[in-house]
């Protein structure tokens, strides 16, 4: 069902509003700079390809289960060196863990530090 249309947010203007709450006139202006650093543009890219090709090839890899207990189901793939401690997005630092045996494995890890 369609909105109501409402009148611009600058007091005065009786417009109606755009997408940002303001009219034409008011609204914000585009930049023309990205919002995302390159650093995180970097991140971004590493976890889409994570995504895309390690996460399946790891679960292939694995047969679908649990490389610690052979569980089948609520499967979750895992960083063997986590990110923050110097491990890499590529499929040798990738395991397949259950949803159980992933939280265990994040508990010991986060004593360790």
């Amino acid at each position: 069902m369609p909105r109501a249309a409402s009148i611009c947010l600058v007091v005065g203007c009786t417009q109606r509003s755009a997408r940002s709450g303001r009219c034409v006139t008011h609204a914000p202006v585009e930049r023309p700079w990205s919002r995302t650093s390159a650093r995180n543009q970097l991140r971004d890219a590493a976890r889409r390809q994570w995504d895309r090709q390690v996460r399946p090839r790891a679960l292939a890899r694995d047969g679908f289960a649990c490389v610690r207990c052979g569980e089948r189901e609520a499967l979750e793939v895992d960083h063997v060196t986590p990110i923050a401690k110097g491990g890499t997005w590529t499929l040798d630092n990738a395991q397949t863990l259950c949803r159980t045996c992933h939280c265990a494995k994040t508990q010991q890890e986060r004593r360790e530090q």
